[in-house]
């Protein structure tokens, strides 16, 4: 790793490097590491510091907490925090926006929406409690706005019996999957935030299923809205 960064590092940052590294959780011997060997989000900790090597003052991020335990995402959020340059993140991560951003860009009809403030005042502008209700919200005005243009209403997409009961069924499944995904991510990472988490003989392997568990939640977050968007396609609520 050190020696990846010294090959993207400017001269004058060369003998930060160390320094740099420990900040994103590598310090003694792993710094040593061949990044072949490093999961998913080691790299990504890796490719955040290389970034952060030179005086960019624009950072575009597209989902920069996928595969990144919680301490790792509180060290990346910090180390924007401090970035002098603007930073446009796209996440659906509402706990790594909050207080991270001073603007929030919503797309919505086609258009775009500036609404001053973090993720959690613009969801408490647009009367949400979550990431999802906003997804659900923009799939719900899709069919009527596509026809509006013309003055006239967006017809239906019909669905059999059995294709309706079918898509009720995954949504609803997906719904539970989500809930318990969400729960077991929440108790694994009480488990991280414990100071002494990582003097732990199994630390890795918690990682390692934090990490898959945020995968398995990104998929049937996928599931529920492609399901969700077939329903109201068909006008079914």
């Amino acid at each position: 790793m050190l020696q990846t960064l010294e090959n993207v590092s400017p001269p004058e940052m060369r003998p930060r490097l160390r320094n740099v590294l420990g900040a994103f959780l590598f310090s003694g011997e792993d710094v040593d590491k061949k990044v072949s060997v490093l999961s998913g989000g080691e790299r990504a900790r890796l490719a955040m510091a290389a970034l952060l090597l030179r005086p960019f003052n624009l950072l575009v991020l597209d989902e920069p907490t996928n595969h990144l335990d919680i301490i790792s995402k509180d060290v990346l959020k910090q180390a924007l925090l401090d970035y002098d340059g603007t930073l446009i993140v796209v996440s659906h991560d509402r706990e790594f926006l909050a207080g991270l951003t001073d603007r929030t860009i919503e797309f919505r009809d086609k258009k775009l929406y500036n609404h001053l403030g973090d993720v959690n005042f613009f969801l408490e502008k647009r009367k949400m409690d979550n990431m999802r209700e906003v997804e659900l919200s923009k799939s719900n005005n899709t069919g009527a706005n596509q026809g509006a243009e013309d003055g006239e209403e967006a017809p239906k997409v019909e669905l059999s019996y059995e294709e309706r009961k079918k898509l009720t069924r995954s949504v609803s499944n997906a719904e539970k999957k989500v809930d318990r995904l969400e729960s077991e991510i929440a108790k694994l990472e009480k488990q991280m935030a414990d100071p002494d988490f990582f003097q732990k003989s199994d630390a890795q392997k918690t990682v390692d299923k934090h990490q898959q568990l945020q995968q398995d939640l990104e998929a049937a977050m996928e599931e529920w809205e492609e399901a969700q968007s077939k329903l109201d396609e068909a006008g079914i609520g």
